[in-house]
């Protein structure tokens, strides 16, 4: 375990390392016994106290985190040996001499970094307003705004955060801060970082709160109605659609129970995380705090990223739901009636299949509620095909599975029926999906063979289902 010190350096409070103390301690008095005791000697003395302080400023921007001996070290590179200065020829100028020119670090061409010391997520919005010379509050206004219009900032923010490097070492941060270590600008730019005059700013600094608590607000009332819509979706959707009561088990008619599920969770964390984001950003913009940022936002992503991925999925496993067709045919040869005219009626049991709330019709299909209890029907394509030399029905149910196996089962579970009495043939006006009922795309095509010679009438509620051919 390190011992750390608390010291005072050019009336900048700091704690170091104990082996980082020795170094820096050892470095001055060489300094000090390379430039003399003259009073020259000594404001050149407090001016390289003033410069390192201000460089451990930057590194350092709380005072509790310790100065480490790597740090030291880098300073100590930046500034030059003990041996590489001189007394300055001239006070007034205020620079160092080194081999009879300056040794000072001159102005340096500014650089865009991420800034650590000023950061929310990833120092990206803080790097720019280093790099710009703005308040990075309006670069994190603009991320916001932006992020309203279907969220393209926050991918522009992912690729600035890989692509832009980090500002680790004291160069690296002098690079970002631009202008001369010791210098006015980079005095002004320090005192920037932490408190600003700047009316612009206070402006920024007044539309931040507002955007923040218009953030609040909306993303509080969006997370709310997002709540009540999953958990109280059958009185919603009952008044808006003006019904007595809505299907909480719809979503059963075209996801599995596992889909569901997956939907679901995926449904949830793609709508919710970015709102619970909006909440968090205007919670910054009003109260400013830090700590626990970036470890919530980066939570955040990993979680929308993966509902975005569930939903992806589960709309692939739904698709390929329907990625076979299939088959059941039947074909059964009936008597042939000593009457000269063959009637088609339909079965008047199977009217009632009518009935009920209608809500919505899907390829064909139609969902009703009768009795609190949901059905799934639809009506079959009958083609009548008269003069041929049999009488005779044949009943094609087709479906769609992921499988031919499973579309086999959803083609079966298609009822569809027919009787016959003497010149009669009874059809059933609607075709059930028997329970669990699941939509499919199934259908149903009826042909019927009638004798030659054989005259047919067809019932009124068939007649625009029936097509009559020779």
């Amino acid at each position: 375990m390190k011992k750390t010190i608390h010291i005072n350096l050019a009336g900048h409070a700091f704690s170091i390392d104990e082996d980082a103390f020795e170094r820096l301690d050892a470095y001055l008095k060489a300094v000090e016994n390379k430039l003399g005791q003259s009073e020259e000697a000594k404001e050149t003395l407090d001016d390289i106290n003033l410069r390192i302080a201000e460089l451990f400023r930057s590194v350092h921007a709380d005072a509790a985190s310790a100065i480490t001996l790597t740090d030291v070290e880098e300073i100590i590179k930046t500034l030059g040996d003990p041996g590489d200065y001189e007394t300055p020829e001239d006070p007034d100028d205020g620079t160092f001499r080194k081999d009879e020119k300056s040794f000072m670090i001159p102005p340096g061409r500014k650089q865009l970094f991420r800034d650590p010391d000023n950061r929310v997520l990833g120092g990206v919005c803080s790097g720019l307003g280093n790099y710009f010379g703005l308040d990075p509050i309006l670069f994190r206004l603009l991320f916001i705004v932006a992020t309203l219009f279907y969220g393209a900032s926050f991918i522009a923010y992912l690729i600035l955060w890989i692509a832009i490097p980090k500002a680790v070492n004291v160069q690296q941060r002098i690079m970002m801060m631009g202008g001369t270590p010791g210098s006015d600008s980079w005095r002004k730019r320090q005192t920037s970082r932490t408190a600003s005059t700047d009316p612009v700013n206070g402006i920024l600094r007044v539309l931040a709160v507002i955007l923040g608590v218009v953030l609040i607000i909306v993303s509080f009332v969006s997370l709310t109605g997002l709540i009540v819509t999953f958990s109280l979706s059958e009185a919603l959707f009952g008044s808006i659609l003006g019904q007595t009561a809505w299907l909480p088990e719809l979503d059963s008619l075209f996801l599995l129970p596992e889909q569901r599920l997956l939907a679901f969770i995926g449904i949830s964390l793609t709508a919710g995380i970015p709102l619970l984001v909006l909440f968090y950003l205007g919670m910054h913009l009003v109260f400013r705090f830090k700590k626990g940022g970036p470890a919530f936002l980066i939570t955040a992503l990993i979680l929308w990223l993966a509902g975005i991925g569930l939903v992806i999925y589960s709309g692939v496993t739904i698709a390929s739901g329907y990625a076979t067709s299939s088959s059941v045919e039947e074909t059964t040869l009936l008597k042939v009636p000593a009457s000269d005219t063959i009637y088609i009626g339909v079965n008047q049991a199977s009217l009632s299949l009518g009935d009920g709330e209608y809500f919505f019709s899907h390829e064909g299909l139609s969902v009703r509620k009768l009795n609190n209890k949901m059905s799934l029907i639809g009506t079959p394509d009958i083609d009548v095909t008269t003069g041929t030399e049999e009488f005779s029905i044949r009943v094609n149910k087709q479906a769609r599975g992921k499988n031919t196996q499973l579309a086999d089962d959803y083609a079966n579970r298609i009822e569809f029926f027919h009787l016959q009495n003497d010149s009669i043939l009874l059809l059933d006006r609607y075709f059930n999906i028997q329970s669990p009922a699941i939509i499919r795309n199934q259908k149903v095509f009826v042909d019927i063979s009638i004798p030659e010679g054989k005259e047919v009438k067809i019932a009124s509620e068939l007649k625009y289902l029936t097509e009559v051919s020779q």
